[in-house]
């Protein structure tokens, strides 16, 4: 299991309510959206939280930075935990890089061979109204993934946790730089995404969401 920050080019590029549209939109596909879960919301609902969320990132005016966190959890191709354990693994990693309480709006997509789970989380609290930043996200995740895998048994994956923001930049580009390593990565990551996209706005939305633009 893989978990990592997808890192907007820009503030203003990174939209909760873009983001989870992009997340729960099944593409005219049956099989691409698993379950939807709202998390810490008054409502159920998608597009209620949508307008919860939005309300709450509305009550800070002092952040310029990014208000929304997106977290992408990935399993190796024909792992497919049950949703009582998923739900846990989303939890445990939200708790654990310190949005536990934070509102969030998560989607499966099975679309592909590796089952992945996207979560679009709000960085403003939602009482306090104040924005947090998690520290050294990619070294947290890397220690709850292996906290995680044991547990529930899942399979083993080498976890860079030791590794530097710029060299996990680099182990995500196949350790190497330039075009075919960028190529590589969307290859892995999201070239379905980008293929199954029916017009110009699909694209543009798919390499938003995953930090292409």
């Amino acid at each position: 299991m893989i978990a990592k920050h997808v890192a907007m080019n820009a503030a203003k590029k990174s939209n909760f309510a873009e983001l989870v549209r992009y997340i729960t939109d099944g593409q005219g596909k049956e099989e691409r959206i698993g379950d939807v879960s709202v998390t810490n919301c008054q409502s159920d609902r998608v597009d209620a939280a949508i307008l919860e969320v939005i309300n709450t990132q509305g009550k800070n005016t002092r952040a310029t930075s990014d208000k929304t966190f997106h977290l992408l959890v990935s399993f190796p191709p024909g792992e497919e935990p049950d949703g009582e354990v998923l739900k846990a693994i989303e939890c445990t990693l939200c708790e654990g890089i310190g949005f536990g309480a934070h509102q969030r709006v998560s989607a499966l997509h099975t679309d592909t061979d590796s089952l992945h789970l996207h979560i679009a989380i709000n960085k403003i609290h939602p009482t306090r109204y104040t924005m947090y930043e998690p520290y050294n996200v990619y070294h947290t995740l890397g220690l709850f993934c292996e906290k995680l895998e044991l547990e529930y048994g899942l399979t083993l994956v080498n976890h860079t946790s030791k590794n530097t923001l710029s060299e996990n930049h680099a182990i995500d580009m196949e350790h190497h730089a330039g075009i075919e390593s960028l190529l590589g990565w969307i290859k892995r990551e999201c070239f379905d995404q980008i293929q199954a996209a029916q017009s110009w706005k699909a694209l543009h939305r798919a390499m938003q969401v995953n930090g292409l633009k």
